[in-house]
């Protein structure tokens, strides 16, 4: 008997290996799919997972299963089936689909050899240890109506989700019923709740303990350790954990008894992998739910217009939550035309008048600028030199916490800056823009005796540091909160009033068609922070919202005057038909790179010469390419990059023409990815 092993290798697809069932542990024939390997390629020694049984194979020389490990659980067929489609469907390798985020300690031959799982046992199989006095405080509320109505109808509903709930309007409470009910009815059904940020995992992982205090619940991201991880992974596959919490890695863990996904915030560009292996953990989270006929819920206060245009065509049940939980008003947009004293002082006297009188009655402020550092840009004034990194075709940002230097957001790249211009020789400089760091400053100086906290993922590098941050906010001592994107996910400011966004019109410039609903989403999410929670009669100020502009007559204004997502959302929908852009059709890039940018051009080109006979064969109406496009950054890490674009009405015309083309962008020296559904142009 032959066994197909998906093994964790480049431009492979399952290599073929005899399965004599003697020296397996004598496990019987039917067995075997699923279960983990130990294989010999190229003379080492490799784990791999047995995805399909045949009775011949074409290769000359077939080598021999060496072991079969008993103490991984094996998987069962609906996730090779899972495996299988996403390997398919982004054309990537099935061993590279199948060890994405599989535990590095747990692929370690030297620690299968050495019977690690059983050694750790006690660690990987025990309780976790809850800090008891956080569940001396157990968390429980009653729904409202509206939230009620919600719950009931997700109970009933044999279609996903889309739960359209408007910032604070306690969705979270919804999931929350959604698992409890399920839980209460099946004691082993497990649930994966992804959530888009790293950063929004401590606290939803301790209101879960709190809830769910006799389930075992675990998390799943990129911060754990390596046996952390490890531990996760062999608590979900084998069942003995209910509840996991996870960025979008976690949508590849084996769940035996799945019941339920809940996508929290699936309108946000994180759940899409970005480099490398660039997979969707809200698409791939709708397909699995769809092959194991189990119930998902897409939550969002700004759905994206894919799951938009789902619920309109419904595919989706769309359900919506209208008024907060804490019955609050939302915050009201107040738009303030930037002046000199803007430039200035980072914000104009009008924003400083509330911002004083929103502090000084004890709540709190958020100003939201989404540039990190001192400056964006370092210039001279006489010839336009600007200060770019060594490595990527992108300006250096000058940064002063602690010691001032120039940065790139890209590649990491540091140096000092000149004092002069290495062009034209010139002291003439100028620094142009604004980040967090200089808002901070710049605020301090008007409010010297505020407290006041910037926070940035360039500040906060590590989860405990975050937390903190987090715990000074809760605990009222901080006055006035200067951050990027990182805080307009999911965070629960019981005390922030006014929030201040600032420079949001670089961002309607941004050639990609999707700037503006990036940006729509970002401002509803940040203004949603503002007037959550009742407030005390005496300290009591209505939320409002602020964004400072040079254009105030702005149609993109005028929608988010109205805070009506809907509204927006049809107007774009409307755009994207008339310009037939996704939703409306389906998209594709081939990305190449490579250190020479004349090597790349021909590489390139030959893809381009490779798809113009492949699409006049498969007739040319059906799939439109394009190329080469332009990327931002042309150079980045010292490679050039070139992108062809690929359209098609049809998605399987457009993975036809994929399918034909992957054979040649294999054999070309350029490195070369393709992008299914891409999100970054």
């Amino acid at each position: 008997m032959i066994a197909q092993i998906a093994i964790d290798l480049p431009n492979f697809e399952a290599l073929d290996y005899l399965y004599v069932p003697k020296n397996s542990l004598k496990k019987p024939k039917e067995s075997i799919v699923g279960h983990w390997v130990i294989v010999e390629v190229r003379n080492k020694k490799k784990i791999g997972l047995v995805v399909g049984l045949k009775s011949h194979t074409s290769a000359r020389q077939v080598k021999q299963i060496e072991v079969v490990i008993d103490n991984l659980p094996p998987v069962d067929e609906s996730f090779i089936k899972f495996l299988t489609f996403i390997a398919n469907y982004y054309h990537r390798a099935l061993g590279k689909v199948v060890f994405n985020s599989f535990p590095t300690s747990l692929k370690s031959i030297k620690n299968l050899e050495a019977d690690y799982i059983n050694k750790k046992k006690n660690y990987f199989f025990g309780p976790n240890e809850i800090n008891k006095k956080k569940n001396q405080h157990m968390v429980s509320w009653e729904l409202n109506q509206e939230q009620k109505k919600c719950y009931e109808s997700i109970c009933l509903a044999r279609k996903p989700i889309l739960l359209h709930g408007t910032t604070g309007s306690g969705k979270t409470r919804v999931y929350f019923s959604v698992i409890k009910k399920l839980l209460q009815d099946q004691k082993s059904a497990q649930v994966l709740y992804l959530v888009p940020e790293i950063g929004l995992t401590p606290r939803l992982h301790e209101l879960l303990q709190s809830y769910f205090s006799s389930s075992e619940i675990e998390v799943y991201n990129s911060t754990q350790t390596p046996l952390a991880r490890a531990k996760t992974w062999l608590k979900m596959s084998t069942g003995k954990a209910n509840i996991v919490l996870g960025t979008r890695m976690a949508i590849f863990l084996p769940l035996p008894n799945l019941k339920l996904i809940i996508v929290d915030e699936e309108h946000d560009t994180s759940f899409k992998q970005s480099e490398g292996f660039r997979y969707s953990a809200r698409d791939l989270a709708v397909y699995r739910a769809s092959i194991l006929g189990i119930k998902l819920i897409l939550g969002s206060a700004t759905p994206s217009l894919e799951s938009w245009m789902q619920s309109k065509r419904t595919k989706y049940k769309y359900l919506a939550i209208k008024n907060r939980a804490s019955n609050q008003p939302l915050p009201k947009l107040t738009i303030f035309k930037k002046n000199y004293y803007s430039h200035e002082h980072g914000i104009s006297e009008k924003s400083l008048k509330l911002l004083k009188t929103h502090i000084s009655s004890g709540n709190q402020a958020l100003l939201y600028l989404n540039k990190k550092g001192w400056a964006p840009v370092f210039s001279c004034t006489e010839c336009n030199w600007s200060a770019k990194c060594i490595n990527c075709s992108v300006n250096l940002v000058l940064h002063k916490e602690k010691k001032e230097f120039l940065l790139c957001h890209f590649c990491g790249h540091e140096e000092l800056p000149t004092r002069i211009c290495r062009n034209c020789g010139s002291n003439r400089l100028k620094l142009s823009g604004m980040g967090t760091e200089q808002l901070t400053h710049k605020i301090s100086e008007l409010l010297p005796n505020a407290r006041i906290m910037r926070i940035d993922k360039q500040l906060i590098k590590r989860k405990k540091e975050f937390d903190d941050c987090l715990n000074k906010i809760e605990n009222g001592d901080v006055d006035i909160i200067i951050g990027t994107q990182i805080l307009t996910k999911g965070h629960d400011f019981t005390k922030v009033s006014l929030v201040i966004a600032m420079e949001i019109e670089s961002n309607l410039k941004h050639p990609d068609f999707r700037a503006s609903e990036r940006l729509f989403q970002s401002l509803i999410q940040v203004s949603g922070r503002a007037g959550r929670h009742p407030q005390e009669p005496t300290t009591y100020q209505e939320p409002v919202f602020i964004t400072e502009v040079i254009d105030t007559q702005n149609d993109f204004l005028t929608f988010l005057s109205n805070a009506s997502y809907v509204d927006f959302a049809e107007n774009l929908i409307k755009e994207r038909k008339n310009w037939s852009l996704p939703p409306f059709t389906n998209l594709a890039t081939i990305n190449l790179t490579h250190p020479n940018r004349d090597i790349l051009e021909n590489e390139t080109d030959k893809i381009l010469v490779a798809l113009d006979e492949i699409v006049t064969n498969f007739q040319k109406s059906k799939v439109k390419y394009s190329g080469p496009l332009k990327v931002f950054p042309e150079k980045l890490s010292k490679k050039y990059r070139s992108r062809i674009l690929l359209e098609a009405n049809k998605r399987a015309d457009l993975h036809k023409v994929l399918y034909a083309i992957k054979p040649k962008i294999i054999n070309i020296v350029a490195k070369a990815i393709i992008d299914v559904d891409p999100i970054d142009f």
